[in-house]
């Protein structure tokens, strides 16, 4: 008796959708998991490519994305362990993806900047 009431019990925890608005939920939060695997997976990919550790900036933007799909999805639940698990996480997304931006901008400059050597017949 106590196995089925088990099995009925993990039955229970895996009941599908019975309605059409509630597959959409589903699968708008699936869609969140995936933006969050598919980063880490790309971020490994990148560091394979350059032989070492590096995160490109699709990571930052897949980080936000995902974040901000699984906070409307938590927020439509109202679940307050997700929604507090997400709602701080655009933060530190958001800050390295400036940090990225400005760094980009700052070696942009400096390479206008460096003079170019110019060989004219006045330099010999």
């Amino acid at each position: 008796m106590t196995e089925l009431l088990l099995a009925y019990s993990l039955l229970s925890l895996w009941s599908l959708p019975d309605e059409p608005g509630k597959w959409f939920w589903l699968g708008f939060g699936l869609c969140g998991n995936a933006c969050f695997f598919t980063r880490f997976l790309i971020q490994w990919l990148h560091s394979e490519r350059h032989g070492e550790s590096r995160v490109p900036i699709i990571f930052w933007w897949q980080s936000i994305l995902g974040t901000i799909i699984l906070l409307i999805y938590f927020l439509h639940r109202r679940d307050p362990v997700g929604i507090l698990g997400y709602i701080v996480n655009i933060i530190p997304y958001s800050r390295n993806l400036v940090l990225v931006y400005r760094k980009r901008r700052a070696d942009q400059l400096a390479a206008l900047a460096v003079p170019v050597p110019r060989d004219t017949p006045a330099d010999q």
